[in-house]
């Protein structure tokens, strides 16, 4: 495999003299904050009438200007200066473009973001920027200090001022100045309410959002066609660098080693054997195992692995009265496949190998569009299922999308799942109107059936497909979470375990406040797994960093049943890294590295490449998409295991085959089902009026 992987890193070279800064007490006027952790011993000594230990923090000011005032000059070899170096150095980037006249912020992770405006795809309502953000290193990747600069989206700032508009609950973050600020911040402290009290309306500029745009009956564009995300990165961040960072200006502050972004060091990457992702289908007729890589190519001809464990299958339909005539021609082509020049799904039955059929007594017809269930409910209280030989699946026809602006309209297909769900029936959502569009276009409405098709056959009970090598007696537990912005709520957490071959075991689901009760959901899985099988062992996928209060009841717990095996936490960055990325130059100008690449940025942090392309292949499909690393940091209670770098490829290797076993679609994940599905339980579970019933905590009806 020929590849040239570069990365959106910049070396620049130490400084032929390092800054003198002057130190104060007192918090002055241009002075910036010196944590405690970062007083070294030059700094002790700086002050050598005070004892320094008493003080949480001191002052200083980035040159020596202060008349009177203790200075130091940065000495780079002592870790706690060099962190004010740092320190320094995010200083001069901001001070830098704020003089240029830019929008100077923080993303969410609090680095430095610059806002640079477009010039050509502003409209009356609002003004584009792109915005891109830096992370300075030392030594990470390379044995020089290096710049990263990121590409972090786009945001919109309307024409309206926050004077102009009625209705302020739907104004989030605006724009002011050159700032960013929150208009529903807290206004607790006197200086949140003296900022507040100091703002400008008229020079406050919300930025867009679906509800404020909604309420301001500006248009809202459809969402953009996929693209290859790597083309447009690199173009922007090259575009960035060559206008604004390659400049004599800007190398006064970081002197680059070279004005291009550097090639990955071949001693930080490596890459996952694409046969250790091999999926195992049904068997042949024969009984012979049947694998493939790619479920998208392997469903059009192999078998599901294992079919729902019940013979007897029916569908019924839920939906208003004026989608009666569609639901006929949306139930034809599931169960009997489309027409088109290319047909890839020839019906249900066929596509995930079941038999099924309708059971037209359970459909339930409703008229009030906007306040259906009423007429639900009523309605389901005089059915009759036969739940010990009949396994059913509900399809509800939702009259709105899940754009619609009205959040009731929204909400009605979570109220109508719980219902289902609470008399042990799974159900399928269906938009109505992309539905009948979909329909006129049979050859690309056939994907979406067999999206469908393969999550009710996973929601059923059945297995799709499963992990081929499997040769470890491991358990895999995965929290994940989901941050609900609109109810101003923080995370919701699940714990899901799944044995080593990728089958799913089972979840619990907790606030995120919960950690002894999330703890114990562990524990009772390590408990139940080790009951049948001695595991090798345990390893947890944790959606962020796990904190000691996280970690320490899961120890005592596996010291309790005397589980002498090793536990290792993998904090995976559920979101796509931004932040330091790498692409392909040798690929045809799509860029994406092969699926399986890995790269070390850091000890014991890794970026895994999950995706579709694989070495030697030639086929690659522009609807696989183009996602993304994942980042990945390893830890243990026991940090000699993390010396093993055999095992730490082991549990890259785990990520990787994981990420392959998603059953909601045939698109190629990037990240593990580990996190994909805990989090798909936290975004859904919150909104239910009752917890979750026991009897469907082994079941994949949120798919």
């Amino acid at each position: 495999m020929n590849e040239h992987l570069k990365s959106n890193i910049l070396n620049f070279k130490w400084p032929a003299s390092t800054p003198t800064i002057s130190l104060t007490l007192d918090d002055i006027e241009g002075s910036h904050i010196i944590d405690k952790s970062k007083f070294s011993k030059q700094i002790h000594e700086a002050f050598p009438d005070i004892d320094l230990s008493t003080q949480d923090k001191i002052y200083a000011t980035f040159d020596d200007s202060l008349t009177n005032a203790p200075k130091i000059k940065i000495n780079l070899r002592d870790k706690r200066e060099l962190r004010i170096y740092h320190q320094y150095l995010r200083h001069r980037l901001r001070s830098y473009f704020y003089e240029k006249g830019f929008i100077v912020g923080k993303n969410f992770v609090r680095d430095i973001q610059v806002w640079v405006p477009s010039i050509k795809n502003n409209t009356e309502h609002f003004n584009l920027y792109y915005k891109f953000s830096f992370k300075i290193h030392f030594q990470k990747l390379t044995d020089l200090p290096e710049l990263v600069v990121a590409y972090d989206g786009t945001s919109k700032v309307l024409t309206k001022s926050v004077k102009e508009i009625d209705g302020t609950e739907h104004i989030k973050r605006c724009v002011y100045g050159q700032t960013t600020f929150n208009y529903q911040m807290p206004l607790d402290t006197e200086e949140q309410q003296d900022f507040y009290n100091s703002i400008a309306f008229d020079k406050a500029f919300p930025l867009f959002r679906l509800e404020l745009a909604r309420a301001l009956d500006i248009p809202i564009d459809a969402p953009d066609k996929p693209v290859n995300k790597y083309q447009k990165y690199v173009t922007l961040i090259n575009s960035f660098a060559n206008k604004y960072l390659f400049t004599d200006e800007f190398k006064s502050m970081f002197s680059f080693a070279k004005d291009e972004f550097i090639d990955v060091p071949l001693n930080r990457t490596s890459h996952i054997d694409p046969r250790i992702g091999l999926l195992e289908f049904g068997k042949d007729e024969n009984q012979n195992r049947q694998t493939s890589l790619v479920p998208k190519m392997a469903m059009n001809t192999l078998n599901p692995y294992r079919r729902p464990p019940i013979q007897n299958i029916k569908f019924f339909f839920v939906y208003h009265t004026s989608h009666k005539e569609g639901i006929k021609e949306f139930y034809d082509k599931l169960k009997n496949g489309v027409q088109a020049k290319k047909v890839y799904f020839k019906g249900i039955e066929d596509y995930v190998n079941i038999k099924c059929e309708t059971s037209k007594d359970h459909f339930i017809e409703f008229t009030d569009e906007s306040n259906p269930m009423p007429e639900i409910i009523e309605k389901l209280e005089q059915l009759s299922f036969d739940q010990d030989n009949i396994r059913y699946a509900g399809f509800y026809i939702s009259p709105f999308d899940k754009y619609s602006p009205n959040p009731e309209d929204r909400e009605i297909y979570v109220k109508i799942k719980e219902l289902f769900l609470n008399e042990g029936i799974i159900t399928q959502v269906v938009d109505y109107q992309k539905m009948i569009l979909n329909i006129e276009n049979q050859y690309t409405f056939q994907f979406s059936l067999q999206n469908m098709a393969l999550a009710i056959h996973a929601k059923l009970g059945g297995a799709p497909w499963k992990l081929a090598v499997t040769d470890k007696k491991e358990l895999v537990i995965g929290v994940g979470a989901f941050t609900n912005q609109g109810e101003n709520r923080r995370y919701i957490a699940s714990a899901f375990s799944f044995q080593n071959n990728g089958l799913f075991r089972g979840f619990e689901y907790f606030d995120q406040g919960e950690t002894k009760l999330l703890a114990g959901s562990i524990c009772k899985a390590i408990r139940d797994f080790t009951a049948v099988a001695e595991a090798d062992k345990v390893v947890i996928h944790f959606y962020k960093e796990m904190k000691k209060e996280e970690l320490e009841p899961i120890i005592r717990g596996m010291n309790a049943l005397k589980l002498k095996v090793p536990l290792y936490i993998l904090n995976i960055n559920k979101t796509e890294s931004q932040d330091i990325i790498a692409y392909d130059l040798n690929w045809n100008k799509k860029l994406m590295p092969v699926s399986g690449t890995t790269i070390r940025i850091d000890k014991n942090q890794y970026l895994l490449f999950n995706n579709a392309r694989y070495p030697n292949s030639q086929w690659y499909s522009d609807t696989e998409g183009y996602p993304f690393p994942i980042k990945i940091k390893v830890s243990s209670p026991d940090k000699e295991t993390l010396e093993d770098m055999d095992v730490i490829t082991e549990l890259l290797t785990q990520v990787y085959q994981f990420s392959r076993l998603y059953w909601k679609s045939l698109r190629q994940q990037n990240v593990p089902i580990t996190i994909k599905y805990s989090e798909m339980v936290a975004k859904i579970a919150p909104r239910f009026e009752a917890p979750i019933p026991d009897h469907a905590k082994d079941k994949l009806w949120f798919l």
